[in-house]
């Protein structure tokens, strides 16, 4: 771990990075290792893996603010074989720019593996970027061992040799054409052999090679002039006393682009080079020298495949590896047919693959950060389509088999063929087969390849079997099972058969027979785990279900009832269902996209009601979970004694989760994944250790095309891909405890079954870990902020702090947002969760996290329970506000678990961290709402009047409804809904930044988030989020703005003191912006908040759609696009008006300063018709003319600022952070605020301001505002200014101070508590500064860090003393900060 250079008692010291993978090397162990351990370079670090057990076991930094481009190694250690070393040595040499370092790494192979490293040599600063290095036998000593000197490869096509024995450079060898170089590759053991390839700027590869020259004056000679020739390489084979020079060997030109990579095959008789052309190309190379060769030499084989740049390639005997920018890695044969393609990265591609043919593994390693491990050779295995015979491959075998009723019909086939109509597995073993004439048949598959068939039944009539369920029971005995296969037929006929199958032969227990429907419309049954074998459901294309009691089970027979008819609102065929006993509720999933709720009362199945065939109503419903796809699966689980979890998967791609109150009746969405390999999702499997809870599901088994794949969601890679011909024929699959290693396909093609297991004993169990490292960001990061673990419901207040975890929302360029947890003491990030994406994938800009809560007291409420009532059991709800590109606004929602384990333990890293508590909590956040404007709409303001009315207006929308728009405004007392008008123009705006907070009326249970967001269209507008209700209200412009605004903050002056950590009494809401152009600008948004929380408070908000809403991201899923429009009845109901009148009248004069700009301004917004969910809305209606007669012009208050402080900054304000100063805080006396930022100018800005509320209402009409400066740099104003305002408030700016050369670029992120200052900069550094008493800014410490182009800082207070700062940019990195402790 780096230590910064210190002052003082406090140290800053580096923590674990999370970023991009840039190197990769294997350390071949003794023989009797089945792997490799793995060396990958990210950043300034190093991480050593062992591949057998999927771990880390250590990292270590090499460089200090130097990323590794490389790393090479050579075994140090001779062993007699078949003994094993109890410590093995190897010489590593990592590089990096114009660094080389060589280290001693020991590997002592005891019970606990142990690493540890030693620094050799740190040879000087080249004067060029090192490309490649390579170990060479022979020194000056006389010895020939390996890893005497080093030959390094510099970007002027130049080779340096480097004496590891003298440390000292005593060779260099320049070729004559001296280029600039993207890529270079060394091959050879010796000087004598040594080859370089090296790719130019000018596209083109030119080989050459190091030979003995005797001509002391020769050009080509670049041999130091101090260097005694007589002394090298006495023992080598060149004559003693020569020079040596660059032989030229040839040029392989072809490449249209840029050459990122070369690799030499093991014999250095042929080079792969890949480029910018998005091509590969595979040379011969002859070992002799043809200086004649000119340009237009025979062009190499052509690998084309990539769709973008490819960065990397390998090439192992008749293989070759690339990988590249497509996030694709590629197998090739020699020959350039493609075997395999592998897509299992996200972002900016994969960069860098490395393949080991002794364990046939491929390592793969890119951008986001993950390390994934591929065994090449099974999977290769896969790729042979069509597989005609059986073949067993790490105990997987390929079945081929047909019914035995086939060979009775030849010729074409027609609806009256004989062929599989449903397969069903049962178990890894036993595959069910109903066909098109009712037979249903069991096939028993047997180890040796064969497939042993029994015929179970045949219906009655030659009628088709159209469907087909299976449920497995335990039998009495215990060598026996017994299966309960439900079979429906083209005739509307339901038949049950039991079997019960032992080590032998299945016996046919009986066969039940009955009417469940009208001829062809039966097309489902469905068995349900939870109610056992006693009860079937049958399924009609109506969306009808019919649920049957089978009761007085015998041997040979069981009697069937129907029990009750469940009807579905929107009419259409349920596809799949589950249920929960001890909550009543039966969940259904329709080929829609919808989700129907049932009540399934247990009097109801006992049979205790009177009432017999009882039609039963849904209790509620989810319309278009799924879009207008189908879903293909629904799994309940339990979350606590009031609370189901829905979880369902299907066409879309998507698995949604939905949170159901059975007391309530509520139903709410919180959250999606979307697996964007998978076209369609089948099902997904959850870890044995925690069925209960759904979100843990670590596997989905789905559809890609024309594949049949298993998904891994926790390390996301793909880890059975069969071609099957798609999802359309009748296929099966049956999945174990490890679906890796355990699990079955069964798919019909051409009248035959196709049957794939891979089933590894428990004793044979051997699974590789398939990441290695957390996967994380593909992409660049824009924003970062801490949430606190203190913060989360049911995690006891303040001391969760001194655990030291902590959780890192961050945003991306690729519109995704994380949460990542952070473990001190572990090396490692300890888990990332992806919490979803923006609409369309649009990056996000600014996140941030809204915990704390004031109170809003309202005089026109009658307080019947008192104010105090109202302040207990105040719940403040932790959202995460997310802002980025196409003006799209998401908030997230906190969700807190806790997870009852002996261990937290397979985190998605892949290891077992195991973590000393007996109760972890799980933090992760669900999506609440996202706000966007319509296609066609505009933030821009249209003047209209130059006397503005200062009433409140909102612009109600809900977020479901595609981003369209209603307002709520108030004229002369009364309330009514109005409707925009579109603009004519569509624009690509986006959100640059953002900040929020909560107000709760008192007594009242709507609680606000007020949302501040800057467009880049240079306007700043004040958003609400009213909750629980998911409505967003548009409340004020602020204005006028000279430039965009790139950093928010803002200032909550409490009233009182709160009496809880989260909870305040919010009398004062001031807003600090950063602009573009250096300025400061604070605005009062008091006034406006005050009245729209009156307003809201007596609004009848209830009466509101809540309309259901979904995250708009998946396949064609907008959550439903078919809604009912918000008619005008609704603007006719009567709200309680006049008993919350906003006296715009009255307020006109005290909410405009003076300098607001000539003309104001009105925001017209688009209409189109709000459409929210509705109970049996189909059709899609719009809004009466009398809507449309409306005013169409939406009164938005308008704010003009208090005070602008001009350049601040000679050029845009890139981030700002405010905190009060500790023992300072007091409403009478004042609260003490500073104010840092930091601009493009590389400066840092500390002012000082003081709050305070007035000391009586009395003073309320002639208090002035007061703005003091004790430093000249503010501006040209004058040293007081006096405004003549009416707030009970005053505000004093009481010094500046300005760091002028802070970093040595522009600064991109600021933190302060009112103690401590950090800050980072693109001249990758933070810096930490003491904050003193006047303001002044001392640096204390700085640390370079790993993080390149860093974009955003943020930091926490851990207990006393110590700080955690996170930095994120291309990659994350944590430092911490902390007081060394006394050791006296």
């Amino acid at each position: 771990m780096a230590v910064e250079k210190k002052r003082g008692s406090w140290q800053l010291q580096s923590g674990q990075y999370l970023g991009e993978i840039s190197a990769l090397c294997f350390l071949h162990l003794p023989s009797s290792f089945s792997f490799p351990y793995l060396i990958a370079g990210s950043g300034s670090q190093i991480m050593v893996y062992d591949l057998e057990v999927g771990r880390m076991v250590r990292s270590f930094d090499v460089f200090q603010g130097i990323r590794v481009h490389g790393i090479v190694c050579c075994s140090s250690t001779d062993c007699a074989e078949g003994t094993l070393p109890s410590v093995v040595a190897f010489n590593i040499v990592v590089f990096g720019e114009r660094r080389v370092k060589m280290f001693s790494m020991q590997v002592a192979m005891g019970q606990l593996v142990s690493v540890s490293l030693t620094l050799l040599q740190s040879l000087p600063k080249f004067a060029n970027w090192v490309l490649d290095v390579s170990f060479l036998k022979g020194s000056v000593s006389g010895s020939n061992e390996e890893g005497d000197c080093l030959a390094i490869g510099c970007s002027d096509n130049s080779v340096q040799l480097w004496d590891v024995t003298t440390s000292t450079v005593v060779l260099e060898v320049q070729h004559p054409e001296k280029t600039l170089l993207y890529s270079m590759r060394l091959w050879g053991d010796n000087l004598q052999a040594l080859r370089v390839a090296s790719g130019t700027i000018y596209n083109e590869i030119i080989v050459w090679k190091v030979v003995p020259q005797y001509d002391a004056s020769s050009l080509a000679s670049q041999v130091e002039d101090h260097i005694d020739q007589s002394n090298l390489f006495p023992n080598c084979v060149q004559p003693h006393g020569c020079q040596y020079e660059a032989s030229h060997m040839c040029k392989l030109s072809g490449h249209e682009g840029s050459i990122f990579r070369i690799a030499w095959s093991f014999d250095g008789s042929k080079l792969v080079s890949v480029s910018d052309d998005r091509s590969a190309r595979v040379w011969e190379v002859s070992s002799e020298t043809k200086p004649s060769e000119k340009l237009g030499e025979p062009i190499g084989l052509v690998l084309f495949g990539h769709n973008a740049r490819v960065w990397d390639c390998c090439i192992f005997g008749s293989l070759i590896v690339t990988a590249g920018e497509d996030c694709t890695c590629r197998v090739w044969g020699l020959d350039g047919k493609h075997l395999q393609m592998i897509k299992e990265h996200t972002g900016r591609g994969i960069w860098r693959c490395l393949y080991d043919p002794k364990s046939s593994l491929l390592i793969t390693a890119g951008f986001d950060s993950a390390i994934k491990v591929h065994q090449l050779h099974a999977s290769l295995s896969w790729g042979l389509e069509g597989l005609a015979e059986t073949k067993e491959i790490d105990r997987t075998i390929a079945y081929t088999t047909h019914i035995p009723t086939l060979s009775e019909h030849s010729g074409p086939m027609d609806s009256k063929s004989e062929y599989v109509r449903c397969l069903h597995f049962a178990r890894e073993d036993t595959l069910y087969v109903s066909t098109n004439h009712g037979y249903l048949y069991h096939a028993k598959l047997l180890d040796n390849g064969e497939v042993e068939w029994t015929l179970l039944v045949r219906l009655s009539e030659e009628v088709p079997i159209v469907c087909m369920d299976l449920l497995s029971e335990p039998f009495e005995l215990c060598c026996s099972v017994e299966d309960w296969v439900a079979v429906g037929d083209g005739k509307g006929n339901m038949t049950v058969i039991r079997v019960i199958r032992d080590a032998c032969t299945p016996k046919l227990g009986f066969a039940l027979t009955w009417s469940a429907g009208m001829e062809r419309q039966l097309l489902g049954t469905h068995w349900c785990k939870s109610l056992g074998y006693g009860y079937i459901f049958s399924a009609d294309p109506r969306g009808t279900l019919k649920l049957w009691r089978l009761s007085n089970h015998s041997a040979m027979s069981c009697n069937v009832s129907l029990v009750a008819e469940f009807t579905s609102s929107f009419g259409i065929r349920i596809m799949c269902l589950d249920a929960s006993l001890d909550k009543e509720v039966l969940v259904c999933g329709d080929i829609r996209g919808n989700l129907v709720l049932f009540p399934l009362r247990k009097g109801v199945l006992q049979g205790t009601e009177v009432a017999s065939n009882v039609k039963i109503s849904p209790s509620n419903y989810f319309k278009g979970a799924h879009g207008i796809s189908s879903v293909s699966s629904v799994s309940v689980g339990r979350l606590s004694s009031s609370q189901i979890e829905i979880c369902s998967t299907g066409a879309d791609g998507c698995i949604c989760y939905l949170e159901y109150e059975t007391d309530k009746k509520t139903l709410d969405f919180t959250g999606m994944k979307q697996v964007k390999e998978l076209s369609l999702i089948q099902s997904v499997s959850t870890d044995n250790s925690s069925v209960s809870e759904l979100s843990s599901c670590h596997c989905a088994a789905g559809f890609a095309s024309v594949d049949f794949i298993i998904w891994n969601l926790m390390t996301e890679t793909k880890v059975v891909r069969i071609p099957c011909g798609g999802w359309r024929r009748p296929h099966s699959y049956y999945l174990g405890d490890i679906p890796e290693i355990k699990n079955c396909f069964a798919y019909v093609k051409d009248e035959i079954i196709y049957i794939h297991r891979q089933w590894v004993l428990d004793s044979e169990r051997r699974i590789l870990s398939r990441n290695l490292h957390i996967q994380f960001h593909g992409r660049e990061m824009h924003s970062i902020c801490f949430v606190s673990e203190g913060f989360q419901p049911g995690v006891s207040g303040k001391h969760s702090l001194f655990s030291g975890s902590s959780w890192i929302a961050t945003g991306c360029e690729d519109g995704t947002v994380r949460l990542t947890r952070y473990m001190p003491g572990v090396e490692n990030w300890s888990a990332s969760k992806l919490l979803g994406e923006h609409v369309g994938g649009s990056a996000v800009r600014s996140i941030c996290s809204v915990s704390k809560i004031s109170i809003v007291p309202l005089t026109n409420i009658p307080d019947t329970n008192g104010q105090n009532a109202a302040m207990e059991n105040i719940e403040a709800p932790v959202l995460l506000i997310s802002v980025g590109a196409k003006r799209v606004l998401t908030s997230w929602l906190l969700r807190s678990r806790k997870v009852d384990k002996k261990e937290e333990q397979h985190n998605i890293t892949g290891k077992s961290n195991k973590v000393l508590l007996q109760e972890s909590c799980s933090m992760s956040f669900q999506w609440l709402s996202t706000d966007m404007p319509a296609k066609y709409s505009s933030a821009h303001k249209f003047p209209e009047n130059k006397e503005k009315k200062a009433g409140l207006a909102a612009n109600v929308s809900s977020a479901e409804a595609d981003g369209r728009s209603m307002s709520l405004s108030s004229e002369n007392g009364k309330m009514e809904l109005k409707s925009g008008i579109k603009d004519k123009y569509e624009d690509d705006w986006r959100y640059l930044a953002v900040t929020a907070f909560l107000v709760k009326c008192a007594g009242s249970r709507i609680t606000v988030c007020f949302i501040v967001i800057a467009c880049s269209d240079a306007t700043l507008a004040l958003r609400a989020l009213v909750l629980p209700y998911r409505l967003w209200f548009d409340v004020a412009i602020l204005f006028p703005l000279s430039s965009p605004v790139l950093a928010l903050q803002h200032v909550i002056l409490p009233t009182c003191l709160p009496s809880e950590e989260n909870v305040q009494i919010g009398g004062l809401y001031i807003l600090i912006s950063g602009a573009t152009d250096g300025s400061i600008a604070f605005w009062d948004l008091t006034r406006s908040i005050q009245a729209f929380m009156q307003l809201v408070s007596v609004l009848d908000v209830e009466k509101f759609i809540d309309c259901q809403k979904r995250p708009r991201t998946g396949r064609g899923s907008q959550g439903g696009r078919q809604w009912r429009s918000l008619g005008s009845s609704m603007s006719k109901n009567r709200l309680g008006a006049g008993s919350a009148t906003v006296k715009s009248g009255e307020e006109t004069d005290h909410n405009l300063l003076d300098r607001v700009m000539d003309g104001t301004s009105e925001l017209l917004n688009d209409y189109e018709s709000s459409r929210t969910a509705s109970s049996q809305a189909t059709d899609t209606a719009s809004l009466d003319s009398e809507v449309n007669a409306c005013d169409s012009s939406s009164d938005i208050c308008e704010i003009s600022p208090l005070y602008v402080f001009k350049n601040i900054h000679q050029s845009g304000v890139n981030s700002l952070h405010v905190s009060d100063v500790e023992g300072c805080q007091s409403p009478e006396i004042g609260f003490l605020y500073n104010l840092i930022s930091g601009g493009d100018d590389q400066a840092l800005s500390c002012l000082r301001f003081e709050l305070s509320v007035s000391a009586s209402d009395s003073e309320f009409e002639n208090m002035t505002l007061d703005v003091r400066k004790s430093v000249t740099q503010l501006g040209n104003s004058k040293n007081f200014i006096h405004s003549s305002q009416d707030k009970n408030y005053w505000i004093r700016f009481l010094n500046h101070d300005i760091v002028p050369s802070a970093h040595s670029s522009a600064v991109k992120g600021v933190w302060t508590d009112g103690s401590w200052v950090f800050s980072t900069g693109l001249d990758q550094r933070v810096r930490c500064w003491r904050l003193e008493e006047e303001g002044k800014l001392i640096e204390h410490a700085y640390l370079i860090i790993n993080v390149p182009e860093p974009e955003a800082l943020d930091a926490k207070a851990c207990g006393r003393n110590h700080y955690q700062i996170a930095v994120a940019g291309r990659g994350m990195q944590m430092l911490e900060f902390s007081e060394i402790q006394d050791v006296s």
